[in-house]
């Protein structure tokens, strides 16, 4: 394995001795240790777990260095989406992925490039070409750490997603994502999601966990309706809501809905999914 990894993806660099034999550090077992237990144990393809291993690989340093540095890479990736320059916004993001853990990278680089672009969208800075094309970039990162990441399958599955008429699902990706990284399978339908079949889906698929984000409250009232109907139907589901119409409206938790706030993942996790 070893030998494999050095050629094809040249993840370590052992020291070769002059009778030709690798010398590898203990840095370098460390690292064909972690890939194997990938492959063998989480069943990852080895190239998704040198992706992986390439993309967590933090180098970061410390604040307030890190805020700078965050700045930076947002104003020159920034640029590069508004001029649709695929190569280069790559390029940076990939950087990013270099310097910091890949929550951060999403949390401070990508998740506030989309606000930013949404906020000049709406103000009439750039076109909805622009828009577009910079929600897609960061939508595909986000669905290709979604797909890397390994699943636990004991561990609740869960369903996703904006109902109708919601666009903005910035804080549901960023949460779903603290989810797969958590083990559990999260099946992300994304924004604008009608309820009708949802409920026949979520019975079918075997989904205990229902994800939901609201960004304006107007659709608070439905959405709490059908999550009633749904618990006439199965009392065991769980529902989880969250966003910026949710804290417009301090609702109280009940066993069988939750209500998110940033500041309560990791408590609501260890208390309600697992």
């Amino acid at each position: 394995m070893a030998v494999f990894q050095q050629n094809r993806y040249h993840v370590v660099n052992p020291i070769r001795t002059e009778g030709g034999h690798r010398l590898y550090s203990e840095k370098d077992i460390e690292i064909l240790t972690w890939l194997k237990k990938q492959t063998t144990e989480n069943h990852m393809k080895i190239s998704e777990a040198v992706q992986l291993l390439n993309q967590s690989t933090s180098k970061s340093i410390e604040s307030p260095s890190n805020s700078r540095s965050y700045e930076d890479i947002k104003t020159t990736l920034y640029q590069a989406l508004i001029e649709m320059n695929t190569q280069e916004a790559n390029n940076i993001i990939e950087l990013a992925f270099s310097l910091f853990e890949y929550e951060d990278v999403f949390h401070h680089i990508l998740a506030e490039i989309l606000y930013q672009i949404g906020d000049d969208w709406e103000n009439g800075k750039i076109t909805v070409a622009h828009e577009h094309f910079a929600s897609q970039f960061v939508i595909n990162r986000f669905t290709q750490f979604l797909r890397i990441l390994p699943v636990n399958k004991s561990l609740p599955k869960i369903l996703a997603f904006c109902p109708e008429g919601e666009d903005h699902h910035i804080g549901l990706m960023l949460f779903s994502l603290f989810l797969r990284k958590k083990g559990n399978e999260v099946i992300y339908l994304g924004p604008n999601t009608p309820f009708d079949g949802l409920l026949d889906l979520i019975e079918t698929k075997k989904y205990s966990i229902i994800a939901i984000s609201i960004t304006n409250s107007a659709p608070l009232i439905r959405v709490e309706k059908w999550i009633q109907a749904c618990l006439e139907t199965n009392t065991n589901l769980k529902f989880a809501i969250g966003g910026k119409g949710v804290l417009r409206n301090h609702r109280t938790d009940t066993p069988s809905v939750s209500y998110l706030t940033d500041s309560n993942w990791e408590s609501l996790y260890e208390s309600q999914f697992h």
